[in-house]
């Protein structure tokens, strides 16, 4: 018999997710992390401290727009329907403000900033 990764409760995949701040009232609610992705390693590791995904595998750093990082969000997909969840209960996308972003390419943007 397979184990059951999850006992009915809800599930979601957090996208842009930086250090998982967006994703804290899910956890909160019961629902469990099957994927998140962020494309800095600091902001995951904070995730991990506050044990945000069940599997270690589920912490997923890299560029979303890399067919290499989306086949890992799908493999965590899998990975959870073959231990029986068939559904993913919701996608968080939390994509970055381009002008607070330290990723940010475009510092001429301040202006806009400052109106927030």
């Amino acid at each position: 018999m397979r184990e059951k990764m999850i006992d009915n409760k809800p599930t979601y995949i957090s996208l842009f997710s930086s250090a998982g701040v967006g994703c804290y009232g899910f956890k909160l609610e019961g629902f469990e992390c099957i994927a998140t992705n962020e494309i800095l390693e600091r902001r995951l590791n904070i995730q991990k401290l506050n044990n945000k995904c069940k599997l270690e595998t589920g912490y997923i750093s890299g560029d979303i727009k890399l067919d290499e990082t989306k086949e890992k969000i799908y493999s965590e997909i899998r990975k959870w329907k073959q231990s029986g969840n068939d559904r993913v209960d919701v996608i968080i996308a939390t994509p970055p403000c381009q002008g607070m972003s330290v990723a940010n390419h475009k510092k001429n943007q301040m202006k806009l900033i400052e109106i927030v």
